[in-house]
């Protein structure tokens, strides 16, 4: 009974990790598709200046979490979302604005990929 107990205790963790996991990601993905957003509106209206201060602001923040990402979330999906906001401020810093909606869409479906997939469902629990 007493193995069984410890199983138990020792599941209810690793949910409750998962669970915090998740939430960590969601806000660091959320800040992120806000700062990128702002960015792309700047953009749009052709002020560049305020459109690549938003995008470096959302890079930065990206790499400043490298420390956690490098350990929750799988490695490739890291250097290609790397390399999407790598090619948003190369767009940007040359203000194409036709290469620069693609970026932004490259951007957001990463960071849209890293939000959904640690989500718990029943299909990642069975």
């Amino acid at each position: 009974m007493k193995k069984e107990i410890i199983t138990g205790i020792i599941f209810l963790l690793i949910f409750a990790l998962t669970l915090v996991n998740t939430h960590i990601l969601e806000k660091l993905t959320s800040e992120l598709l806000d700062l990128i957003e702002q960015s792309r509106s700047y953009a749009e209206k052709g002020d560049w200046e305020n459109a690549i201060n938003k995008a470096l602001e959302a890079e930065q923040r990206w790499n400043k979490a490298d420390p956690y990402t490098h350990i929750v979330v799988r490695h490739s999906e890291i250097d290609s979302t790397t390399d999407a906001f790598y090619e948003l401020l190369k767009a940007l810093y040359s203000e194409e604005i036709g290469n620069a909606k693609g970026a932004y869409m490259a951007v957001t479906a990463h960071l849209v990929s890293i939000q959904g997939m640690d989500k718990v469902t029943l299909g990642s629990i069975f």
